[in-house]
C-alpha cells in the first residue's frame, strides 16, 4: 500500500481501552476527532481514565463503557448494543486496542448494523502502527497515512497517567530563568570540557554537596584543596575563577575558600549545570515540544510512586515521540549500582513516555563498558564526558528517527 494524505474520516472515534493509550491518542488528534468512545474492560478502567483525561484536556467529548470480554456471546452483545446507539451514524473504529475477538466483534457487529440501516454507510477501521509510524487504514480502502506530530508533552503525560505538578519547574525556576544566559558561557564550557576536566568535576560536586549540608542550612563558606598536579589545579582554579566572574555563583579568595552565594548556586555547581547545558542545546526546535525540571506526579494505580512527585531533568517531543533525559555529573564507580540506576532511567522513561519513549542518560564523568553493555540492553542512550559534545547531533538523528 502506498502512502497516501489524510482523507476526511468520521469525527466520532471507538477505540478500545488499553495499557498503550497513545495509539489510541494519535489517530482522535491526527483526524480531528470530536467525540470518542472509550471501550473500557475491568482490567482497563484506569487506562481508559488516562486516555480520557488526555482527550478532555484537547477539548473532545469522552464517552467510557464498560466492555466486558468474558466470552464471544458477551461480546456481540455488547457490540450490538453498542450499534444501537449509534444509531446510523458514521464512525471511525480504531483496531489498535483489544485482543484479536474483541476487535472482529466489534467491527462486524458494527458493519452489520451500518449496512442494514444504511446501505452506503461503511465504518472506517485503522491500526497505528507506532513502530513505522503510520495510520493504516482497512476500511472504507485500503491505505496508509504517515503519522504527523500531533502530540506534546502534556498530551503524553496524561495519556501516561502523570500530572504536570509545577510546569515552572519548582523552587530555583525564576534563578534559573533569570540568571541562565550569564551562566550559559559557564555552562558550555563545563560541557566542552568534561572529559578534560574529569575527577574535578567530583571534587566541584563534593564541595556543593557539603555547602548544601544535607537538608541543614546552607553552609556557604568551603574550603577547597587544589591538586599537586600544577596542570589539574590550573583547570580547577580556572573552573573557580568563572564561576566567581560572569558566572556569579561564588566568591574566591584564588586560594583555598570559596563561599557559595546561595543554595541554587550550589546546586548548580553540584550538577545543576548538566541539566542547564541539555536544556541550552534543546532550546531553538521550534518543531519540538520541550521541558526542563518537570516535576510531575503519577496517577497510576498500578506505579510504586503513585502519589509520589519525580523531577524530569529534560524532556522533548518530537513526532508523538518523548525523549527523557536523566542529568549526572557524579555517577558512582559500583558497576552493579549504576546498573540499577540505569535500569531505573529506562523504566521511568517509559512510564512516563510509553511505548515509544527514549531514555537518555547524559554523564559529565565517564561510563564504563559494563554498565554501556547494560545500558544497550535497557534501550538507554548514553553520551558521557567528551560525549556531551555531541548532543545536538544526537538531538538530530533521534528526530530524524
Amino acid at each position: 500500500m502506498n502512502k497516501t494524505a489524510a482523507v476526511a474520516t468520521p469525527g466520532l472515534h471507538i477505540c478500545i481501552a488499553t495499557g498503550q493509550n497513545l495509539a489510541n491518542l494519535i489517530p482522535a488528534l491526527q483526524c480531528k476527532a470530536n467525540e470518542v468512545w472509550i471501550l473500557q474492560t475491568p482490567q482497563m478502567r484506569a487506562s481508559a481514565g488516562h486516555l480520557a483525561d488526555a482527550l478532555k484536556a484537547r477539548s473532545i467529548s469522552v464517552q467510557r463503557i464498560d466492555f466486558a470480554d468474558d466470552d464471544v456471546t458477551t461480546l456481540h452483545a455488547q457490540a450490538a448494543g453498542i450499534a444501537e446507539r449509534l444509531d446510523g451514524r458514521a464512525v471511525t473504529i480504531n483496531l489498535t486496542g483489544g485482543t484479536k475477538l474483541m476487535t472482529l466483534a466489534l467491527t462486524e457487529t458494527l458493519a452489520a448494523h451500518l449496512s442494514t440501516n444504511n446501505a452506503a454507510a461503511q465504518p472506517h477501521l485503522v491500526y497505528t502502527d507506532t513502530k513505522n509510524h503510520r495510520l493504516d487504514w482497512l476500511r472504507p480502502e485500503p491505505r496508509s497515512e504517515v503519522m504527523i506530530s500531533v502530540l506534546n508533552i502534556n498530551d503524553t503525560l496524561l495519556v501516561q497517567g502523570y500530572r504536570q505538578v509545577d510546569a515552572t519547574g519548582g523552587a530555583d525556576a525564576a534563578w534559573r530563568q533569570r540568571d541562565a544566559s550569564q551562566r550559559s558561557e559557564l555552562t558550555k564550557y563545563l560541557g566542552h570540557e568534561a572529559q578534560e576536566l574529569d575527577e574535578l568535576l567530583s571534587r566541584l560536586n563534593g564541595l556543593a554537596q557539603a555547602a548544601l549540608n544535607g537538608r541543614g542550612p546552607l553552609l556557604p563558606k568551603q574550603n577547597v584543596s587544589l591538586p599537586a598536579n600544577p596542570r589539574r589545579a590550573q583547570k580547577l582554579r580556572d573552573v573557580l575563577a568563572r564561576a566567581a566572574g560572569s558566572g556569579g555563583l561564588l566568591d574566591w579568595d584564588g586560594r583555598g575558600a570559596v563561599t557559595f552565594h546561595d543554595e541554587a548556586a550550589a546546586r548548580y555547581i553540584g550538577g545543576g549545570w548538566v541539566e542547564e547545558f541539555a536544556a541550552s542545546k534543546m532550546r531553538g526546535y521550534v518543531q519540538c515540544d520541550c521541558a526542563s525540571q518537570l516535576r510531575v506526579r503519577s496517577m497510576r494505580i498500578d506505579d510504586a510512586s503513585d502519589d509520589s512527585t519525580n523531577e524530569l531533568d529534560a524532556v522533548m517531543v518530537h513526532g508523538n515521540r518523548m525523549l527523557v533525559v536523566e542529568c549526572k555529573a557524579a555517577v558512582t564507580t559500583n558497576d552493579d549500582k549504576l546498573a540499577d540506576w540505569i535500569y531505573k532511567i529506562s523504566q521511568v522513561a517509559r512510564s512516563v513516555g510509553g511505548q515509544m519513549a527514549q531514555p537518555l542518560l547524559l554523564s559529565a564523568r565517564e561510563i564504563g563498558d559494563k554498565p554501556r553493555r547494560r545500558a544497550l540492553d535497557y534501550g538507554v542512550a548514553v553520551l558521557a564526558a567528551g560525549e556531551l559534545t555531541s548532543f545536538p547531533d544526537y538531538l538530530r538523528r533521534w528526530m530524524a528517527g
